[in-house]
């Protein structure tokens, strides 16, 4: 893969981070979990054979290291990973290109809580 298919496929992966986001931050939560020693908030949100999750710190003390996980599977299988955190760190773990995409991006807006 050269530079600029790279840099392209890097860019859709943020773009789906992005409406992933969206759609997550104002979802259930649905616990707090301790992931290396860091205190994080799961949400979920399930629409057919989408399910996304994202794990995030919430302390207002949070180190600015500490990361922030969207990870997303589509019929039980998963096809989207990212990882970030607010000092600036931002690494795409796992992206398989499929028809989930098309389901992500034609999700609802969110109402917001």
């Amino acid at each position: 893969m050269n530079r600029a298919d790279r840099q392209g496929r890097l860019q859709t992966i943020k773009v789906l981070g992005r409406i992933a986001y969206r759609h997550l931050k104002d979802a259930e939560v649905v616990g707090n979990i301790e992931i290396y020693d860091e205190e994080k908030q799961v949400r979920v949100l399930e629409e057919g054979d989408l399910s996304a999750e994202l794990i995030a710190p919430f302390r207002a003390w949070a180190l600015p290291t500490e990361y922030s996980r969207i990870q997303i599977r589509f019929d039980g299988r998963k096809v989207f990973e990212i990882r970030w955190d607010r000092a600036g760190s931002f690494k795409a773990v796992h992206f398989e290109p499929g028809e989930w995409e098309r389901v992500l991006i034609d999700l609802p807006d969110p109402i917001p809580m």
